[in-house]
């Protein structure tokens, strides 16, 4: 298998690309091993990337960005959930260490849009900048005075604990740590793993449409009656919209809104609560009676369904029937033995495609700068979307 630069090292963990200049061989299948030291050590399932995971990371690499008394190390851990990023943060070194944690703590726009905010500050065009995680749980601060005086600030919440550490900086430090933001900036935007989200392909008129009439005359059943219109007296249901915040480290919260009610539901990462709304999406567009999710609100559990709901019948102009469905949204909560209790949140939606919509539209924000191009979920429903006709 020829590779540029050199031979390849099969291995279950690590791979190892080690540079030659004679012809690729396998080296697993001659019996020999190259020299560790010569070898580029990649990740498996990151194939062409530099090591990802932050353990690995931090024992083969220099931090990525320093600034001052802060270092950071920032990979695409295997493993997590979109857009999460696996972080190191240290502030101090040696006797004078005072912060030392690695995980999840930031997503990747968190880092994309704080490169050109410190590329300003560098500048003095601005006197603070700030990298924070969405919900707030790690914060780093950086802050010049009207007398140029300047200071880092580094703040980390777990749960109930707090703690908040300041540090000095100086001027000349400043440079460097622009260069190694820019270059994660650029590591991370690399990571194009296939689909991006654009909204523009579902505006753009190229959906399929319904097979069209074959001009062959039916015959008419003279023993069946003419379908007559009906309607099950259950209104006509209203438009709905979703609003999905982060409300700290591995914790979220869903608003649903139908015209004047509105109901919530969130719990912790310990599932997939974008994914799992997002594929409830799919489901209703793609003619599902019912689909449903379960959120872990630690402790307890809240069930979402969403419930395709026949508003009765219409005619089209050829005398066929045609059935108007609304989709019901509910939101209960579940006792330990699996019994749902009675729903605290139930109404009525104008249709399932309108819920996949919403869905779609609440997802959508927080794919914005390149939040996150690898949720197979969001690709999926904007597919569908796009490609199943709007009646």
């Amino acid at each position: 298998m020829e590779l540029p630069g050199g031979l390849l090292h099969l291995e279950t963990s690590p791979i190892r690309i080690a540079p030659s200049g004679k012809s690729p061989m396998l080296l697993a299948g001659a019996g020999r091993l190259p020299d560790p030291a010569r070898c580029v050590t990649l990740r498996p399932g990151l194939w062409g990337s530099a090591v990802q995971d932050i353990a690995e990371r931090r024992k083969t690499e220099a931090p990525d960005i320093v600034i001052g008394q802060a270092a950071l190390w920032i990979g695409m851990g295997d493993g997590l959930s979109w857009p999460w990023l696996d972080v190191a943060i240290r502030i101090g070194d040696g006797w004078e260490k005072a912060l030392d944690v690695n995980g999840p703590l930031l997503q990747r726009p968190d880092v994309l849009a704080f490169v050109p905010a410190l590329r300003a500050f560098v500048a003095r065009e601005r006197s603070e900048v700030r990298l924070a995680s969405l919900g707030g749980s790690m914060r780093l601060s950086l802050s010049r005075s009207e007398t140029g005086w300047l200071r880092g600030e580094a703040k980390l919440d777990r749960g109930a604990l707090s703690q908040t550490i300041g540090f000095p900086l100086r001027e000349e430090l400043l440079a460097p740590a622009l260069a190694g933001a820019e270059a994660v900036a650029a590591r991370l935007a690399s990571e194009d793993r296939g689909w991006r989200p654009d909204p523009a392909r579902l505006a753009a008129g190229e959906a399929p449409r319904p097979p069209r009439d074959s001009g062959i005359a039916r015959e008419e059943d003279p023993l069946r009656a003419p379908f007559e219109p009906w309607d099950a007296g259950l209104g006509a249901g209203e438009d709905v919209a979703f609003t999905y915040t982060h409300d700290g480290y591995g914790w979220y919260s869903v608003q649903v809104r139908l015209g004047e009610r509105s109901g919530e539901f969130g719990g912790g990462y310990l599932t997939d609560p974008m994914g799992d709304l997002l594929r409830a999406g799919l489901a209703l567009l793609a003619d599902a009676w019912q689909a449903e999710l379960t959120c872990n609100a630690e402790p307890g559990l809240t069930r979402v369904r969403f419930e395709r709901v026949t508003l009765g019948g219409d005619v089209l102009p050829d005398g066929r029937p045609l059935a108007r469905h609304g989709c019901r949204i509910s939101i209960c909560d579940v006792r330990s033995s699996g019994e749902e209790q009675p729903p605290e949140f139930d109404a009525l939606c104008r249709s399932p495609r309108a819920v996949a919509e919403a869905v779609y539209a609440m997802a959508l924000a927080h794919f914005a700068d390149d939040a996150g191009p690898w949720s197979a979920p969001m690709a999926a429903l904007e597919a569908a979307l796009a490609a199943v006709p709007d009646e």
